[in-house]
């Protein structure tokens, strides 16, 4: 007696399914019986489930593919802190609705987490400028801003102590 060639289930699921695409899984489990081939529903289900797997994973590598033009990276907190020193009583709203006409997705929430977190950096700096000028002493609001303008222009807290201890060595010489 001759052997029937041993049939790959899963193949025949897939076969089935591609020329019948609306079929039930009791359908294609009727229909490959018909033809010898035994399987089950969760079989069905299991090979359905990875070939639509496999279909999603190509129509994203596809549409990633197409989406491959250079896009320059915005910064949003960026953004936002720009329009807040534009706009200074701007509300989150107004900035969000600025910003998407911008093309810069941004949500409220967001941008009030900004907002606050710039507030308690001014309290910060404000309140250390008000403890030095309650010291006493000849540091005065002026004297601040005059030091923190020098340490934007030289770059680092260590390059401006270079550059105070060089001005030190040229007073002496003087």
């Amino acid at each position: 007696m001759a052997e029937k060639p041993e049939v790959n289930r899963s193949q025949a699921i897939r076969d089935y399914c591609k020329k019948n695409p609306k079929a039930t899984p009791q359908e294609v489990v009727d229909a490959l019986a018909k033809e010898g081939v035994t399987v089950n529903t969760g079989l069905i289900y299991a090979v359905k489930s990875k070939h639509n797997q496999r279909a999603v994973a190509k129509k994203m590598a596809k549409s990633q593919a197409v989406d491959t033009k250079p896009q320059a990276e915005v910064n949003k907190t960026q953004a936002v802190r720009d329009y807040l020193k534009a706009h200074k009583k701007a509300d989150r709203n107004e900035i969000v609705e600025a910003l998407a006409a911008e093309g810069i997705t941004v949500t409220a929430n967001y941008v009030g987490n900004i907002k606050a977190r710039s507030k308690r950096r001014r309290r910060a700096v404000k309140a250390v400028v008000e403890n030095v000028v309650a010291q006493g002493g000849v540091v005065g609001i002026p004297e601040i801003k005059a030091a923190f303008a020098f340490l934007k222009a030289v770059g680092s807290v260590e390059i401006a102590k270079q550059a105070l201890a060089a001005a030190l060595e040229i007073k002496k010489v003087v």
